[in-house]
C-alpha cells in the first residue's frame, strides 16, 4: 500500500472560477440543502436534481481533462489504487445484481460522485475549500434556525413521537452531523484569521451549531463531535507545546487506555440517549450478517438492496423480515459488505486506514490550516458510519469530502517544498540547474539540501555552526537576532516585538514583507519554517500571497508573479 506523503508541483494556488462553481453546487447539492427545499416547493423542482447531478458529473470529468490531462488517473493509480479497486469492483458486481439496472445507474451516480471529489481535490486548494464551506454551512445553519421558527412544516420533523428539529436538510441526522462538522470546521478556521472580528465570527458560528446539534437531537453526530472534537483538541494541544513523538504516543495511548476503560463500564446507548438496540438497529444489523454471510464473496450487488424504491422493495422484502421498510443498513462497513460481498469491504478499511496515515503524517510534520479539520471530519465520517451507512454513497457530501479533503490536502501541504527544487535561471558556472538535494540530516522526506549550503556548512568550524544573520534596531536598544543552524537548514527567531514594516537589511539582503511585527507570526507558521527550507534556498524568487498578516497558507505562492528575494548572506555569519 503507497501512501503519498508529497504533492505534486503542478498543485493549484487558487481555485479557477469554474472550479468554484462546481464546489459550490456540490455543497448546496451534496448536503441536502437544494434538494430539501425542492421538495417543500414541490412543483418541477424535485425533477432537476438529477439533471443537476449529472451536469456536476459531465463538468468534474471535462475539468480535470482540461487542467491535468491523464496525469490524474496516473496519480490514483499511483496513490488510491485502493479506490480505484474499490470503484472497479462495484462496477463489476453490476453483473451478478439481483437487479442489474438499478445497479447500473447507481454506479454511474458513484462514479461520478467521485469524479467530483477528486476534481475538487485537484483544482481547490484546501483553505479555500473549508473557507467555501464555513460560507454555505454558515447560512445553511441560519436558514435552519428560521425554517425552525416560520416554517415548521419545513424546519421541523416528527421523529418517533418526539418533534426534533431537521432544518433545510433532509433529515435530523443530516443536520446534526453537518452540525457537528461546522463546530470543528469554525474553530479550526479561527486559527486562519487573525482579525478579531474574524475570530469572533468563527466562534459565536460554532457556537450556533453546538445549539443546533443539541435540538437535532442526532445522538451519532454528538457522539461523532466528542470523539473527533478530543483528538483534534490532543494533536492541538501536542503542537502547541511541541510535545515530540515519543511524549504524543505516551498520551495518545493513555488516552486510548482511558477511553476503552470507560466504554467498557458505561452503557453506550444510554449515553446518548438511545435503547439498548440502538432504537432498533440492532434487529437490522442481524439480518444483514445473516445475508452477508449467505453472499460472503460478492453480495447482492450494489445499490440493489438498500434505499429501495417502489420497484426495488421487493428485493428487501425478499432477504429481510422487516415490518417496516429499511433505507440502509445502519452501518457503513455492514453496507458494503451486503452489496458488493467482504473483499471489497477489507479494500474500503485498508483505504481508510491509508488516508488516516497520510493525515497523521501532515499533522506531524507537514502542518496547515485545515489538517486537523481534515482528521476531525474523517474521525467524525467514520464515527457517524457505525450507525449510519455513509460510504460509497452517491450524491452525498459525506462520500465526496471523504475522497476530496484529503487529496486536497496532499497536494498541497508541500508546494513551497516542491517548489523550491525548481528554477528559472541557469547557473553562471556550466549553464545547468541546481542538482537535486541529497537530503536534510534525520528527515530524509523533508529532501536534501541545496549545494550552496552544503558547501557553506561544510566550512563552517563546529563551534560556529550557528550564526546570527539579522541584527535590526528600531528605536530601541533591543535587536533581532535570528540564528540560522547550518546543519537543519531552519531559521529560530528569538525575539518577538520589533516593528517589521518594509524592513530592508542591505548588507543581508533580506527581505520581510506581510508583517506589521514578529508578533503577528503566527505559532503555527514560525513551526512550519522550522521544519521547511523556505530560507535554506539562496536566491528562490518567490511571492507570497498571506492571509490577513504574515501568515502564508503554503500553497498560496505565484513563482511566475514579481520577484521577491530572500536571500540568506551566509558569509556574514562567519
Amino acid at each position: 500500500m503507497r501512501v503519498a506523503t508529497y504533492t505534486e508541483r503542478a498543485a493549484a494556488t487558487r481555485g479557477s472560477v469554474f472550479a468554484l462553481g462546481v464546489l459550490l453546487l456540490t455543497i448546496l447539492l451534496g448536503t441536502g440543502v437544494i434538494p430539501t427545499i425542492a421538495v417543500f416547493a414541490g412543483g418541477f423542482l424535485p425533477s432537476l436534481m438529477t439533471p443537476l447531478w449529472l451536469l456536476l458529473y459531465l463538468s468534474a470529468f471535462l475539468g480535470l481533462m482540461f487542467t491535468n490531462g491523464i496525469n490524474w488517473i496516473s496519480w490514483l493509480v499511483r496513490y488510491r489504487i485502493l479506490l480505484v479497486l474499490l470503484l472497479v469492483g462495484t462496477i463489476i458486481s453490476v453483473s451478478w445484481s439481483i437487479d442489474a439496472q438499478v445497479s447500473a445507474e447507481r454506479v454511474v451516480h458513484l462514479i461520478g460522485s467521485s469524479l467530483i471529489a477528486i476534481y475538487i481535490g485537484f483544482s481547490v486548494p484546501l483553505l479555500t475549500t473549508l473557507r467555501v464551506l464555513a460560507l454555505i454551512l454558515g447560512g445553511a445553519m441560519l436558514a435552519s434556525l428560521g425554517a425552525v421558527f416560520a416554517l415548521p412544516d419545513l424546519g421541523v420533523q416528527n421523529y418517533e413521537g418526539t418533534r426534533v428539529w431537521r432544518g433545510v436538510f433532509n433529515s435530523k441526522n443530516d443536520l446534526g452531523f453537518w452540525a457537528a462538522a461546522g463546530v470543528l470546521l469554525y474553530l479550526t478556521l479561527s486559527e486562519s484569521f487573525h482579525n478579531v472580528s474574524t475570530k469572533a465570527v468563527c466562534f459565536a458560528m460554532s457556537v450556533v451549531c453546538l445549539g443546533v446539534l443539541y435540538f437535532s437531537e442526532s445522538a451519532t453526530s454528538l457522539l461523532a463531535l466528542l470523539v473527533a472534537g478530543s483528538l483534534c483538541a490532543y494533536l492541538y494541544i501536542a503542537g502547541r507545546f511541541q510535545l515530540g513523538f515519543i511524549r504524543m504516543a505516551i498520551v495518545a495511548v493513555l488516552f486510548v487506555a482511558l477511553t476503552g476503560l470507560a466504554i467498557a463500564n458505561i452503557e453506550t446507548s444510554e449515553l446518548v440517549g438511545r435503547s439498548g438496540d440502538l432504537t432498533g438497529r440492532g434487529e437490522v444489523w442481524r439480518q444483514v450478517m445473516k445475508l452477508i454471510l449467505n453472499y460472503p464473496l460478492t453480495g447482492v450487488g450494489y445499490g440493489s438492496l438498500w434505499y429501495p424504491t417502489d420497484a426495488t422493495l421487493w428485493i428487501q422484502q425478499s432477504f429481510f423480515d422487516f415490518t417496516w421498510i429499511v433505507y440502509h443498513a445502519h452501518n457503513g462497513l455492514l453496507q458494503v459488505a451486503s452489496e458488493v460481498g467482504i473483499p471489497l469491504a477489507l479494500i474500503a478499511l485498508l483505504m481508510v486506514a491509508q488516508q488516516l496515515i497520510e493525515i497523521f503524517y501532515c499533522q506531524y510534520e507537514r502542518r496547515q490550516v485545515g489538517v486537523l479539520f481534515v482528521l476531525g471530519f474523517v474521525v467524525a465520517f467514520l464515527v457517524s458510519n457505525f450507525s449510519e451507512a455513509r460510504f460509497l454513497i452517491t450524491r452525498e457530501l459525506f462520500w465526496i469530502f471523504f475522497l476530496a479533503l484529503p487529496i486536497s490536502m496532499l497536494r498541497q501541504v508541500n508546494l513551497i517544498d516542491e517548489q523550491l527544487l525548481d528554477t528559472d535561471e541557469t547557473t553562471s558556472s556550466g549553464g545547468l540547474a541546481p542538482e537535486p538535494y541529497e537530503g536534510v540530516p534525520g528527515k530524509p522526506w523533508l529532501g536534501p539540501l541545496p549545494r550552496e549550503l552544503q558547501q557553506s556548512s561544510a566550512g563552517v568550524h563546529s563551534d560556529h555552526a550557528s550564526a546570527p544573520l539579522l541584527s535590526y534596531q528600531s528605536g530601541t536598544d533591543e535587536a533581532i537576532d535570528d540564528d540560522f543552524d547550518l546543519k537543519t537548514a531552519t531559521l529560530s527567531l528569538t525575539v518577538t516585538d520589533i516593528d517589521l514594516g518594509g524592513i530592508l537589511d542591505e548588507t543581508n539582503r533580506t527581505r520581510v514583507v506581510g508583517a506589521d511585527t514578529i508578533s503577528d507570526l503566527d505559532e503555527s507558521f514560525v513551526e512550519d519554517q522550522k521544519r521547511s527550507r523556505i530560507t535554506a534556498a539562496p536566491r528562490v524568487p518567490q511571492t507570497f500571497d498571506h492571509d490577513d498578516t504574515f501568515e502564508i497558507d503554503r500553497y498560496d505562492i505565484d513563482l511566475d508573479g514579481p520577484e521577491v528575494w530572500v536571500d540568506i548572506d551566509l558569509d556574514e555569519g562567519k
